[in-house]
């Protein structure tokens, strides 16, 4: 059975001693009333997507995983309305990148696995034919979207179709393999886009509890403020995506957020990035994403530029909200 082992997240700043946030009883109950995720609107989801393909004869011998992501399951979503984010991930084949292994490695690779004529393309056209049977559907931008107005699942539901994206660092032996398990699609453009969902999702979860649930708690402010900005034109609408800013908010030290309140860890944080990208800017453009692989800035279209961000860190650091605590 296959090894998959999770490098730990690139983290930047210095190492904090064990701290629990000073909060008191409501605050407390008012971050986990916000923060946390429905799962019944989840697992209803997947639910029904799953009952969908199983209809389908197409799919039939394909091994395929649902999974959530997003807002939702990252808890930091700030309107309970908000989408619930699928990902629809084709098993086998799988898209990889061999680059770091070795020449027995690359032996072990290519005797367990042979190329085939099946991929995204085939599983995508295979699932939006399988969907018809039950809705009518269409290709977003990423995304497939589902028209089901007497349904939730089309009125709440953005589903993401991937393959899995292995990221290899060794191959040991026939029977033991080392990689990041990712998720691999093509956006309308037809461009390559991998990105690491479950490790996203693990590393917050991670920071946030170091942090006493302040890292969360500014991300949700962070994206109120972002959303008042490009209300008021201060910041041009989709040039300060959700999952980038969270990217990179995860980027400053805990110690930052260990503060006695949120307004102080929310000015404290941007106060951090403001500073890195002005002092700094060789460590701030080599940031990474939340989850530790994929790097936060460059060309590809998950990723950002460096002097944009910097220039929507000093927006949102002007902004300041002592009294937004995680409340919709």
């Amino acid at each position: 059975m296959a090894a998959v082992v999770v490098r730990p997240p690139l983290t930047l700043g210095l190492t904090a001693e064990p701290w629990h946030a000073r909060r008191t009883v409501a605050e407390k109950n008012a971050a986990t009333r916000t923060v946390q995720p429905d799962a019944f609107l989840l697992s209803w989801a997947e639910d029904v997507l799953r009952q969908a393909l199983r209809r389908s004869p197409l799919l039939d011998a394909r091994s395929y995983e649902i999974f959530g992501q997003g807002s939702r399951v990252n808890n930091t979503y700030i309107e309970h309305a908000s989408d619930i984010d699928l990902v629809l991930m084709l098993k086998m084949p799988f898209e990889s990148n061999v680059d770091a292994l070795d020449e027995p490695g690359m032996d072990h690779f290519r005797e367990r696995y042979q190329a085939g004529h099946y991929g995204w393309e085939e599983f995508r056209e295979d699932v939006l034919a399988a969907l018809g049977e039950s809705y009518v559907v269409r290709m977003g931008r990423r995304c497939v979207n589902v028209d089901s107005p007497e349904s939730l699942f089309g009125e709440m539901v953005d589903i993401l179709l991937a393959t899995e994206y292995r990221l290899y660092s060794a191959f040991p032996s026939p029977g033991v393999e080392v990689y990041e398990q990712g998720v691999f699609f093509r956006d309308r453009e037809g461009r390559r886009i991998v990105n690491f969902p479950k490790q996203h999702r693990r590393s917050g979860d991670l920071k946030d509890l170091s942090t006493g649930g302040r890292f969360k708690e500014v991300v949700r402010t962070a994206k109120r403020n972002r959303r008042m900005a490009e209300r008021k034109r201060m910041i041009a609408e989709g040039a300060a995506p959700s999952y980038l800013l969270e990217c990179l908010l995860y980027n400053v030290p805990d110690n930052v957020y260990r503060t006695s309140s949120p307004g102080e860890a929310y000015s404290g944080a941007f106060e951090w990035l403001r500073r890195c990208h002005r002092e700094d800017p060789v460590s701030f453009a080599e940031l990474p994403c939340q989850n530790g692989i994929n790097r936060l800035f460059g060309k590809s279209p998950d990723q950002w530029e460096a002097g944009g961000a910097g220039g929507i860190i000093d927006i949102l650091h002007e902004i300041r909200s002592p009294g937004l605590v995680a409340a919709p």
